[in-house]
């Protein structure tokens, strides 16, 4: 994503200091100088704006999906160049494309516009935040997941078509709930999609300062200035599910905040619980995770900042989604943590198993693979997403919630004695699987594929050798 910055009404000293740190840690970012208040622009999709401001100027407009503002107020530099290495962090890693955003509703208010206002959150309301966007290549509706279809709130906002999620421009609410239960990252609401949330850890993670609070919140304006303390807006803040915390809790922030001003956000209790269960799992001297809400939940921002624990060195994450969350969680739990709730899957293998194979081959995250008999299964491969048990010939898999300690070792979950090959002696296929075939065509094979093809090339070569010495 490319970003311009433009700095408004700074003071020589400052501009030059915020100049040299950009073209130091952001060599793509362009720097502007104005003298007034630049136009209310957005940017493009692959363009993003950050202006810098003096806080006696005009302020712009509220922050958009492409365009952040920091206003100053006598603030140190070295706090300054803290916020402005966070707002790059997040702006020059919103690299997906935008969905067009919805026309206003103009139309009477129907029956379910008006019980979702009940919740803060109204069709014509919604309109005006772009509808999560969905990747064809990285959803795993294709191998049968719908995790995302079955936390959504709303009637008809989300639909499996065509081997993907179908998003509802009408219907969305807009609640992020569908990006945050998402394992694989594959939805993203266009105010954070998740390599902006990615992007902006990594700058934190990088900064030098002794003490980092994030504040995540539907309503920037409602949260109070306090030094030190980074306020990212969402449209919605059901985006914050564990896995988002997670993520966050194991780089280097002392303190991560959920806050909504009103309370009225269709995701809170999903957000309460996530914070619930991060909270849980902590190891010693761990981050502050708070959900707060109203203005007694403001009030308690500074001081949570102001008490967060110091942390330790920040973890490295892999590069996918999935990956991220688990080494998040090997990171930030103990060895007596639950992973109840976490959104991990465990697999049950019932008798009627022929170790045939399929799930092994189809399975896209490499979770389970055959050795000497045995079916093996990694849970922390695992991302639930149902095709093994979808392409199951026997019928033989469930996948329950994984619970019980924190742990993501293999481990084997069936075994078969496999037959051997009446010619070379290697193993071939599992009792189970050759007592079915011999019934099915009335017959034992007693040789493995490879010798039943060198068989068959034998006969083939005997037969036309017979002919051609004919």
């Amino acid at each position: 994503m490319k970003v311009n910055v433009y700095l408004t009404g700074l003071d020589d000293e400052l501009k030059a200091r915020v100049e040299s740190f950009i073209h130091d840690n952001w060599p793509h970012v362009t720097v502007y100088e104005t003298t007034e208040t630049p136009p209310p622009k957005q940017g493009s999709n692959h363009e993003a704006i950050l202006t810098i401001i003096n806080g006696a100027m005009v302020r712009p407009q509220s922050s958009t999906t492409r365009s952040k503002a920091i206003i100053l107020n006598g603030q140190p530099v070295d706090e300054v160049l803290y916020q402005v290495n966070a707002k790059l962090g997040r702006l020059t890693a919103t690299d997906i494309p935008s969905a067009n955003p919805a026309h206003p509703v103009e139309s009477p208010l129907s029956r379910r516009e008006f019980l979702f206002g009940m919740f803060g959150r109204t069709t014509a309301a919604a309109s005006t935040v772009e509808a999560p966007v969905v990747s064809d290549v990285s959803c795993e509706a294709r191998f049968g997941c719908r995790k995302c279809v079955d936390v959504c709130p709303a009637l008809g906002a989300l639909e499996l078509q065509q081997n993907s999620v179908f998003v509802s421009e009408q219907n969305c609410i807009r609640c992020g709930l569908c990006a945050s239960i998402c394992p694989v990252g594959a939805i993203s609401v266009p105010e954070l999609p998740e390599t902006a949330f990615r992007g902006l850890l990594q700058a934190l993670k990088k900064s030098a300062a002794t003490r980092k609070t994030l504040v995540m919140t539907c309503c920037e304006e409602h949260v109070p200035k306090i030094p030190w303390v980074v306020v990212e807006h969402v449209p919605a803040i059901g985006v914050m599910g564990a896995r988002q915390l997670a993520m966050a809790v194991s780089t280097s922030i002392n303190a991560i905040i959920v806050y909504c001003p009103d309370g009225m956000c269709v995701g809170k209790e999903h957000v309460k619980e996530a914070v619930q269960l991060i909270r849980s799992i902590r190891k010693a001297n761990p981050p502050s995770v708070y959900y707060l809400e109203g203005k007694e939940g403001a009030a308690e921002i500074e001081r949570i900042h102001n008490s967060a624990p110091t942390r330790g060195p920040p973890a490295e994450l892999p590069p996918t989604a999935w990956e991220s969350y688990v080494a998040a969680i090997e990171n930030i739990s103990t060895e007596t943590s639950e992973t109840t709730g976490l959104g991990f899957t465990d697999i049950r293998i019932a008798e009627s198993c022929t170790l045939c194979n399929a799930c092994v081959d189809k399975c896209p995250h490499t979770a389970l693979r055959i050795e000497n008999g045995e079916l093996f299964f990694h849970s922390g491969k695992c991302t639930g997403c149902g095709y093994c048990r979808q392409i199951c010939p026997e019928q033989a898999i469930t996948l329950p919630d994984k619970r019980g300690s924190v742990e993501f070792l293999e481990k084997p979950v069936y075994k078969d004695e496999m037959v051997r090959c009446s010619e070379c002696n290697a193993p071939y296929a599992s009792v189970k699987m050759v007592r079915k075939v011999s019934a099915t065509l009335g017959t034992i094979i007693p040789k493995c594929p490879t010798c039943r093809e060198k068989g068959a090339y034998q006969a083939l070569f005997a037969v036309a050798t017979s002919k051609s010495a004919s």
